[in-house]
């Protein structure tokens, strides 16, 4: 009989996630490797076209009903979050920041202030200067890692839900191919291969809940987890 396996995820849960996990009877550890420090949206805000999001934490503090401009995001979870706050929101075809990018410059926006945090992908910001846009960055939050030694065995599973995660990890655990490896989307999944991750479960959708879905019907089995 193959060896159960225990779930370790690199992110603290919400209270609808850990609702989430109790209804699946699927156990798991929490180990956060990064925290987010809020810094305070400037009063007066920059002229432009569009208003770009690509984290939900670039909208956790948002003190803003409105914004004289087309409002982007990139993934579902921060498309739905500016959405509950009442705005109108153009995402890609699917949840990248390149793809938001390329969205951005086809619908032929001159100018955009992006929201993000200290360590923010280059993807969407080169892209959009490249493309001749003028692009004002306004940092809303900041991202410190936590690095942790995490006892995995052979047969446990690893959830990455950022690119931070895959870094704070590698700082005191070595990538070993005795584990499994799951994704929140491609931006982590690339940051995992950089690390020499070569097998990689990457969820259809950017949520905890895809991911935990990829999970279960890849290994088709009850997992325990030991306290």
């Amino acid at each position: 009989m193959k060896q159960k396996g225990h779930i370790w995820i690199t992110k603290a849960l919400n209270e609808r996630q850990r609702a989430y996990v109790q209804n699946t009877g699927i156990n798991l550890k929490e180990v956060p490797l990064s925290k987010i420090e809020f810094k305070t949206f400037p009063e007066d805000m920059p002229q432009a076209e569009a208003w770009v999001f690509t984290s939900q934490n670039a909208v956790a503090k948002l003190p803003y009903t409105s914004f004289p401009g087309a409002v982007y995001a990139s993934g579902n979870q921060t498309a739905n979050t500016l959405k509950e706050k009442g705005f109108n929101v153009k995402s890609a075809a699917n949840e990248t920041a390149l793809s938001l990018a390329e969205t951005i410059t086809k619908d032929g926006v001159k100018s955009a202030v992006f929201f993000c945090g200290t360590i923010r992908r280059k993807e969407l910001p080169e892209h959009l200067i490249k493309n001749n846009i003028e692009l004002t960055e306004v940092v809303v939050y900041q991202t410190l890692l936590t690095p942790h030694s995490i006892p995995a065995q052979k047969g446990d599973a690893l959830f990455f839900m950022s690119p931070s995660a895959v870094d704070s990890f590698a700082k005191k655990n070595n990538f070993s191919k005795e584990f499994e490896y799951y994704s929140i989307g491609e931006t982590t999944a690339a940051a995992l291969r950089s690390k020499g991750v070569q097998k990689i479960n990457t969820a259809a959708a950017a949520s905890f809940e895809a991911m935990l879905e990829n999970y279960t019907s890849e290994n088709k089995r009850i997992w325990s987890f030991q306290n």
